[in-house]
């Protein structure tokens, strides 16, 4: 069954899977990533799953899903972060 997809399905899936597997140590910490790069990713992997799902493409849309979902709970987590704990980046 898996293995009956074209070899860009996998590939597409086998990504959405290493991203998402990799994004949970993140998840977890209690530093996250800056919103607006949390935001941004979201919202465009959200359009890669539509975007896999209109071609058929339901394992890779499955597993963007998962992505999209692991940069949505990162999104709301950095939103949440209290904006005087942010250490401004500075030039040395």
């Amino acid at each position: 069954m898996l293995f009956d997809l074209p070899w860009q399905e996998l590939v597409f899936t086998a990504g959405g899977f290493v991203f998402f597997i990799a994004l949970l140590p993140s998840i977890f910490s209690k530093n996250k990533p800056a919103f607006i790069t949390s935001l941004m990713t979201a919202s465009f992997l959200s359009l890669f799953v539509v975007a896999f799902a209109t071609l058929d493409l339901w394992w890779s849309a499955g597993a963007q899903a998962l992505g999209a979902l692991a940069w949505w709970i990162l999104t709301i987590q950095s939103w949440s972060i209290p904006k005087d704990n942010v250490t401004p980046i500075t030039n040395k």
